[in-house]
């Protein structure tokens, strides 16, 4: 059974992309993810950082911390996603507020987690995400309305 057939299950490897300026947590978060089957494609301190990691390893989910110095998450995940549309992000916060929530539509983030959350809840919704990406390019390339622009 292939990951396009009715009732299938994804057997990718999530490829995740951490973006936090917290080098303690960033360092738990990506040995979190190998340890639990994610294959970690980069880390970076800072938004710029995570945008130029993110054109250069193609991670399916970016995990970004809202606040940081110079370019914020929602920022980065902007610029991102203006480069690889289907990425879905992911964004971890320590602030529980609902305006954030507005903010995080806006940029088109899959999901916002407050700091703090179960480590399950998270890698839950980093698979959710992953898989995502995955029936997006999957119902790309099967679209009858797919132009080749070759």
């Amino acid at each position: 059974m292939n990951a396009t057939s009715p009732g299938a299950t994804w057997v990718s490897v999530p490829r995740v992309l951490v973006v936090d300026d917290d080098e303690v947590l960033r360092e738990a978060l990506c040995t979190l993810l190998s340890e639990r089957g994610f294959e970690v494609v980069g880390e970076a301190g800072d938004g710029a950082q995570g945008v130029s990691l993110a054109r250069e390893r193609h991670p399916d989910v970016v995990l970004m911390d809202f606040r940081m110095p110079g370019m914020d998450g929602l920022e980065a995940t902007n610029l991102i996603k203006a480069d690889a549309p289907l990425v879905q992000a992911v964004v971890f916060t320590a602030y529980d507020d609902q305006t954030l929530d507005l903010e995080a539509a806006r940029a088109d983030v899959y999901c916002l987690l407050v700091k703090g959350c179960s480590p399950q809840l998270m890698l839950d919704m980093l698979r959710q995400a992953a898989r995502r990406k995955w029936e997006l390019e999957s119902a790309r390339t099967r679209s009858p309305f797919r132009v080749d622009p070759t």
